[in-house]
């Protein structure tokens, strides 16, 4: 779930570049970068394994002169590791190439499950890679075509590429510095496209188009293929020639979890949906809430579900955990780390807490969480009421029991699904128990979100289920029939 950002034609493309980056920052901590062009096609292009706070770092020591106009276009990389190296300098993208009609740089939100087999495939064939990342794969497929135009060494690289993709490119050929960007056929991964002045900025999220003043305009459509100029914008279609369009698979986890509540994703407003989860969950458990009740979210990620499940039930929701900073436990790249994410992430109003078990010492607490994963904040969180003298504790997921991997651009389980917590308490089928979820993180009641109100929940937005992808949910591949 990568952040990628591109802008062109604008003042001080640095700056909107850098601004994207930090706006989408909770999008991978796994490295960052920049590729940077002035009119001439004069390339500045920087990269760290750490977060943007370092690049700029980097870029400032390299006397790099940010407020220098000449930089017109260019485009930035959060990078989330999901294949090769979590965190690695040689990984961090953008990733550059030379190809026989110019120069590439390219950052990928995205995934392969051939990355192995493909990789092997083309090393037969002659190739040689630098990093080992899946992305890398683009570069390698587009230099194997026979051609010296840009457009069509792009467009038959990413057809031959099996595997998501929501792109940004900087390129220079005979036409000069070029933005290029385009998203896979089955539109998983979320591309935006907006305005600034008279040029035009990407992003993976709509949100960060904010930071920089910019317009959205509307999502770079699924299979689309844009390639954008100073003065002009050129659409094109990846598979145009093949006649043939693919089922829509966009990830259902974007809006669930991932992506800023101020963002539209996939045509769906993050922040409203969410409130609706909240809203259906309050259906099928708000009856268990009793008057005196403590219902709490964890912030910030599930402040929507508890707004949406409160005002179903007619109650308010009470402060009892406050979160430190803006890193996401989920995206980091060890057990070790993630645990030490998670010591710093919450401050927990332990007064508030004690003050509402002297009024009454068997006052239960319920936690509207957006997900459980891996089971780790949701114990984190249990063990530290329960050092505060809560007796009951009842978790409530938004979003169904994750009970399958991805490789489409999440590394929810690693490589074998067993760190998902549900998926280790399967009962029958695809039916995970959710009493034994509540032992192994140590609450007293586990409820999750029922799959079928998700379809319901997006149907009521207006748009298809059908065009979703739930393989999460499902433990089914729904695109390559292959994790």
């Amino acid at each position: 779930m990568c952040g990628v950002v591109g802008a062109i034609n604008v003042p001080n493309a640095y700056n909107a570049i850098v601004s994207m980056q930090y706006a989408l920052q909770y999008r991978g901590e796994n490295g960052s970068g920049i590729a940077l062009a002035t009119y001439g096609g004069n390339f500045f292009w920087e990269r760290t394994e750490f977060t943007v706070s370092d690049l700029v770092r980097k870029t400032n020591h390299r006397g790099f002169e940010k407020n220098n106009q000449g930089y017109f276009s260019g485009i930035g990389h959060d990078r989330y590791g999901t294949a090769g190296d979590k965190r690695s300098f040689d990984n961090a993208q953008p990733l550059m190439a030379k190809m026989s009609w110019g120069d590439v740089y390219l950052a990928h939100n995205g995934d392969s499950p051939y990355m192995e087999e493909d990789r092997q495939d083309l090393i037969l064939r002659g190739s040689v890679f630098s990093t080992t990342s899946d992305s890398e794969l683009i570069l390698h497929q587009m230099a194997l075509v026979e051609s010296n135009d840009s457009l069509t060494s792009i467009k038959n690289g990413l057809r031959t590429y099996r595997g998501t993709y929501a792109l940004t490119m900087l390129i220079k050929d005979k036409e000069g510095v070029r933005l290029v960007a385009a998203r896979d056929p089955s539109g998983n991964r979320p591309l935006a496209l907006g305005r600034l002045g008279g040029g035009y900025v990407v992003a993976s999220e709509s949100s960060a188009f904010e930071v920089i003043n910019a317009v959205y305009e509307r999502d770079v459509l699924p299979g689309e293929l844009l390639i954008i100029s100073p003065d002009n914008l050129y659409s094109d279609k990846i598979n145009a020639e093949s006649g043939s369009m693919l089922p829509l698979r966009q990830c259902i986890y974007e809006d669930i979890y991932f992506s800023l509540p101020s963002s539209s994703t996939f045509g769906i407003p993050v922040n409203e949906f969410r409130k609706e989860f909240g809203r259906r969950l309050a259906r099928h458990f708000g009856h268990l809430v009793k008057p005196n009740d403590i219902i709490t979210n964890v912030p910030d990620s599930s402040n929507a579900y508890v707004e949406g499940f409160c005002q179903a039930i007619h109650r308010e929701p009470t402060t009892i955990m406050l979160r430190r900073h803006s890193t996401k436990s989920f995206t980091q790249e060890s057990q070790a780390v993630i645990e030490d994410t998670l010591r710093k992430k919450f401050s927990f109003l332990r007064s508030v807490v004690e003050h509402i078990l002297e009024q009454n010492p068997d006052t239960r607490f319920w936690i509207i969480e957006d997900s459980i994963v891996r089971g780790n904040t949701a114990r984190k969180i249990t063990r530290v009421l329960r050092g505060f003298g809560v007796r009951f504790i009842g978790i409530l997921s938004g979003a169904p029991p994750l009970i399958g991997p991805c490789k489409k651009g999440i590394d929810m389980e690693g490589k074998d699904g067993k760190k998902l917590i549900a998926a280790q308490h399967i009962l029958l089928g695809t039916i995970s128990d959710p009493r034994a979820v509540a032992a192994e993180i140590e609450a007293n009641f586990v409820g999750y979100q029922p799959l079928q109100d998700v379809h319901d929940a997006i149907r009521s937005f207006g748009n298809d289920s059908n065009n979703f992808c739930f393989g999460c949910f499902e433990n089914k591949e729904p695109i390559w029939g292959k994790w």
